[in-house]
């Protein structure tokens, strides 16, 4: 393992100039290493239609190499340069050229106990257990699967992103200098992945947003836990669908978990309820439908944060793509309207990534445990934060 990321970091460190060359004509014709052509990067302008809706997001194409999703090209995995098609200095510029834009650097979580036990278990035995809060098998091993922990491959596929992004210097390449946010997701394995990937790196504010959450509903690996420890007494008024002795504040005292309120518990389970999808998401198969619009409750100087001490958004049924969307949409809302930092870092997972990137207009690509996926975001109409 040592020696596998040694040679990634490696890789991403040292560009080849045959590499470099070959990713470079793949790009956008440039101008000047100063001046960017925003139209040789298919920046929209005067040539939309008129009459067709105008997009709250977009993004200019023909920068990453994950944008050809439904090419099949490329697998997912750690991309050299991050996937990016021009050097980062001057995708940098571009980041300056663009009004009302900010790089979204999304991560995976590392790989948790839900991926570990569906890869293993196949799909049909999976599907018989991803409603249960614990798998046993035949040797007596007990796995958690309420708001799965990482595994121990995942704990180092995210201290080999560490890597990268410290000992490598990819954390100066990709944020360019600027002052930088992470949004975290409060599931165990995003908390986790954030403190291990994310380690002494110059992040100025950390932020867990409840809006960032795997596909609600159905699978217990994708509820979380209180940020309360349960009172021994009277359990069931912060548990969920399984017990659990340790709240989010006791097992990561590292974090702050603000409570910003919004609708009840009862409003925001109510409209989970009232979008089915079948299919599944992330961490268990298939993943990425999704979910409840409840989370548009907050005002606008509440800022990220969760809706309430339990978790008010798992329900039995799963959250629609449909759904999920529009709760990307929210959050792509609330990034603008609550985080000033031009470069954000959101820790997630794989099916709130494919529908963010669908909220700003891009293939909807699915990555893999713990990498890290770019994406340039341009606000063109403007909306208060978590409207519908």
């Amino acid at each position: 393992m040592v020696f596998v990321v040694a040679c990634v970091a490696s890789c991403l460190a040292v560009q080849p100039t045959s590499r470099s060359s070959s990713i470079r004509a793949a790009g956008p014709k440039l101008v000047s290493n100063r001046d960017i052509d925003l139209q040789s990067v298919g920046v929209e302008g005067a040539l939309e239609k008129p009459n067709k809706k105008k997009k709250e997001f977009k993004t200019p194409s023909g920068l990453f190499i994950q944008e050809r999703a439904s090419k099949q090209l490329p697998g997912p995995g750690q991309h050299f340069s991050f996937g990016a098609l021009l050097p980062w200095a001057e995708i940098q510029v571009l980041l300056d050229q663009l009004p009302d834009s900010k790089l979204v650097l999304l991560i995976r979580h590392g790989q948790a106990i839900s991926n570990y036990l569906s890869d293993f278990l196949g799909p049909d035995e999976w599907f018989k257990v991803e409603e249960t809060c614990a798998y046993t098998q035949k040797d007596g091993t007990e796995w958690g699967l309420f708001d799965a922990d990482l595994t121990v491959k995942g704990q180092e596929e995210t201290n080999a992103l560490n890597g990268l992004l410290d000992n490598a210097g990819w954390y100066s390449k990709l944020t360019g200098g600027r002052p930088t946010r992470a949004v975290v997701s409060p599931l165990s394995r995003c908390l986790e992945t954030a403190n291990r990937a994310l380690s002494g790196l110059p992040i100025g504010v950390y932020s867990v947003e409840e809006n960032v959450r795997e596909t609600l509903g159905e699978d217990t690996c994708d509820a979380r836990r209180s940020v309360s420890n349960p009172d021994p007494n009277h359990p069931s008024a912060l548990e969920g669908p399984c017990d659990f002795a340790v709240g989010l504040r006791a097992k990561f005292p590292q974090f702050e978990f603000p409570i910003v309120g919004g609708k009840g518990d009862d409003e925001l389970v109510a409209e989970s309820d009232t979008d089915v999808d079948a299919d599944s998401d992330d961490d268990g198969g298939d993943e990425g439908l999704v979910v409840t619009g409840g989370l548009g409750g907050r005002n606008s100087t509440s800022g990220f944060g969760l809706l309430s001490d339990r978790d008010g958004l798992w329900t039995h049924k799963r959250e629609t793509q449909h759904k999920q969307v529009k709760r990307a949409t929210r959050f792509l809302r609330d990034l603008y309207a609550f985080a000033p930092e031009k470069v954000v870092f959101v820790v997630t997972h794989s099916g709130f990534t494919r529908s963010v990137l669908l909220a700003a207009g891009r293939e909807p690509y699915r990555p893999q445990n713990s990498e890290l996926v770019p994406l340039i975001l341009q606000r063109t109409a403007h909306a208060g934060p978590g409207a519908l």
